[in-house]
């Protein structure tokens, strides 16, 4: 249940990044970027991830993420959820910590992705991976050219009816 916050898992979006985790996490830690109801953290920690933080700027992410950790039976100490700017905040960035991260999900505009992925390596391990979503079919260029500007090895891009979802990995 999103509540007040983006995120019911029945999205397009969210399908194609939910698959994209099942289909290449294997443990470590997360970063939700955009978490909204938490669901992409919540898939990650039922598999098995250690820990998880997701951001949002919508305080309602984390009434909404705290309720549906509950109602999955996630420990309150497997995630944390904090309210602010990742691309241009550097106490978030800070606080969410650096080369951190096996996984970083993003389910989010394109017109953000862009400017977020260039920063959000700097959060990532090596060889950690990048899930995003939120794309539309007409901006998958520009986000696909994001992605390898920032370094990233794009490993997978897929469709779902007007959305686009692109998987890629830090280099080791």
């Amino acid at each position: 249940d999103p509540g007040m916050a983006f995120g019911t898992g029945t999205h397009e979006t969210t399908a194609m990044c939910v698959a994209m985790i099942e289909k290449h996490y294997h443990g470590g830690e997360v970063l939700d970027v955009g978490t909204g109801s938490g669901i992409l953290s919540i898939v990650a920690l039922k598999m098995g991830a250690k820990h998880a933080v997701g951001t949002d700027l919508d305080p309602c992410a984390i009434s909404a993420t705290r309720e549906n950790m509950e109602a999955n039976g996630i420990p309150d100490n497997k995630m944390d959820v904090m309210i602010g700017n990742i691309i241009d905040d550097t106490q978030v960035q800070d606080k969410v910590g650096y080369g951190r991260y096996d996984i970083v999900a993003a389910n989010i505009l394109a017109d953000v992705l862009i400017p977020l992925t260039p920063v959000i390596c700097h959060q990532m391990k090596p060889g950690a991976l990048y899930i995003t979503s939120g794309i539309l079919d007409v901006k998958e260029d520009v986000v696909v050219k994001a992605v390898k500007d920032a370094g990233l090895e794009v490993l997978e891009v897929t469709h779902q009816g007007e959305w686009v979802s692109v998987t890629a990995r830090k280099q080791a």
